[in-house]
Formats: C-alpha cells, sequence, structure tokens
C-alpha cells in the first residue's frame, strides 16, 4: 500500500511540475504562441516540450531522492515522455487545424506524458544504457 501512495505522490508531483514549467515556458515565449488560430503548431511544440520537461525532471528528481524505488532507466523513460507528451498533441493537431488553450488534448497529453515515464518500470525493461 505504501508504494501506491508513493507513486500517487510521484504523479502529483509530476503534475505540479508541469505546470510550473508550463508557465515557465509561456512567460518566455509569449510571443511565439500568441494567437492559436495561425500558431497552432508553435503552440503544440512547447506545450508539449513543457510537459515532456516537467515529467521528466520531476521523475527524475523522485528517482534520484529515492521516492521511487525502481532502476533509473532514464533514455527509456525519456523517450517514452516524450512520445505520450507529442503524440495526442499532433494527432489533434492533424484532425483540427486550430488547438486552443483549455483543449480537452492537453490534459491527455500530460497523462500519457505521466504514463509514458513510468512505463519503462510497469513493462519491466532492462536497460544497460543509464
Amino acid at each position: 500500500m505504501r508504494r501506491v501512495f508513493e507513486l500517487f505522490g510521484v504523479v502529483l508531483f509530476q503534475l505540479v511540475a508541469i505546470l510550473s514549467v508550463t508557465f515557465l515556458v509561456s512567460l518566455l515565449t509569449w510571443s511565439l504562441t500568441d494567437d492559436p488560430e495561425t500558431q497552432s503548431g508553435n503552440y503544440v511544440f512547447f506545450f508539449g516540450l513543457s510537459i515532456s520537461i516537467g515529467v521528466f525532471l520531476a521523475g527524475w528528481l523522485a528517482l534520484r531522492f529515492h521516492w521511487l524505488k525502481s532502476q533509473p532507466l532514464l533514455l527509456p523513460r525519456l523517450i517514452g515522455t516524450v512520445l505520450g507528451a507529442f503524440l495526442p498533441l499532433v494527432i489533434v493537431l492533424l484532425i483540427e487545424t486550430v488547438i486552443r488553450a483549455g483543449h480537452p488534448v492537453f490534459t491527455i497529453a500530460m497523462l500519457t506524458g505521466i504514463l509514458g515515464f513510468h512505463l519503462p518500470t510497469w513493462l519491466g525493461v532492462k536497460s544497460t544504457i543509464m
């Protein structure tokens, strides 16, 4: 039961990190994502980047401070996080040409990014590369 609470704590930490990184990225790139009507590609790229950074950074800290008790597997976790964050965003961008703020795909991308981070542990991936 303790491992379940640890996992939920780390997932909550990752969600907070996503929101924090997204806030910082939006402050730095406000002019590039000003108009979602014409710049949906930029919007999706920077949001996917902030999800990936937030999930991976918080997960790495959780592994580093032993809040998660599993192998680091940094490369598979990074790949899973990036694929999980960008795949729903790109699919929706191909279907809908305009993605406005508050679209449900952003929540889905956050959750699939977190899922992509934890998936190597659940699948039992063995890696010789950290």
